[in-house]
């Protein structure tokens, strides 16, 4: 009989069928999805990102299977046994919900209604700076991407924050909340030119730019 085989069935001791079958992967594929995000949806769009959460997802969903199967067959501690088929079944209706939210955004994309596109890339068109906002403009995580946030004032104090790549721009407000930045415990202003932003995967240090760097981006 095959490891996967093996690993379907729950023939495998319960501690090591949870966290090497289950904790490692499922975990580390969401921490993974969340620290690479705005490469992957630069690289491949926004279709291409919410692809590889659903797989991330249907992984999640179906090693509660073998979790489940493990734990019917272990003799030892309650606590363990049923600590185990929670942990994995919560997880795995929580990733349901994820699945839902992914095909409606996927058909949305592919019906050109998606209400976080912005395909006249109004972010990076309103991205210049003022005297009442002048940290607006375009910041790039590295000086030879051709993605990073465009940052464009917003009602009264507030800025809005967009992801902009090749494949496109997040409506302004729609990938993060409107900010002042300045006073913001998600944003350090290191100076005019640099700023530092906190997201899923800590702290990143961000530098303006004249524009993202493609023919089609227009520079303020």
């Amino acid at each position: 009989m095959t490891f996967p085989s093996q690993f379907w069935r729950g023939q495998f001791p319960l501690v090591k069928t949870f966290w090497l079958g289950w904790a490692v992967p499922v975990i580390g594929g969401n921490v993974l999805v969340s620290v690479a995000a705005w490469r992957l949806i630069s690289n491949f769009g926004l279709v291409g990102f919410y692809l590889t959460v659903a797989l991330v997802v249907a992984y999640s969903i179906l090693a509660l299977v073998p979790v489940w199967r493990s734990a019917t067959a272990f003799a030892g501690s309650k606590l363990l046994k049923y600590g185990a088929r929670t942990a994995a079944a919560l997880a795995a209706a929580i990733q349901v919900a994820v699945v839902g939210t992914v095909v409606v955004a996927v058909v949305s994309v592919k019906m050109g209604v998606d209400p976080t596109s912005d395909p006249d890339r109004i972010a990076e068109k309103t991205a210049i700076p003022s005297e009442t906002h002048p940290l607006a403009g375009f910041w790039k995580y590295g000086a030879t991407d051709n993605f990073g946030l465009a940052i464009s004032p917003a009602e009264g104090n507030l800025y809005s924050v967009s992801f902009c790549g090749p494949g496109g721009c997040f409506k302004p407000g729609t990938y993060r909340p409107n900010t002042p930045i300045v006073g913001d415990n998600d944003y350090q202003v290191v100076s005019n030119d640099a700023l530092r932003v906190h997201g899923a995967d800590g702290w990143s240090t961000i530098t303006r730019s004249a524009g993202r760097g493609g023919e089609d981006c227009p520079k303020p």
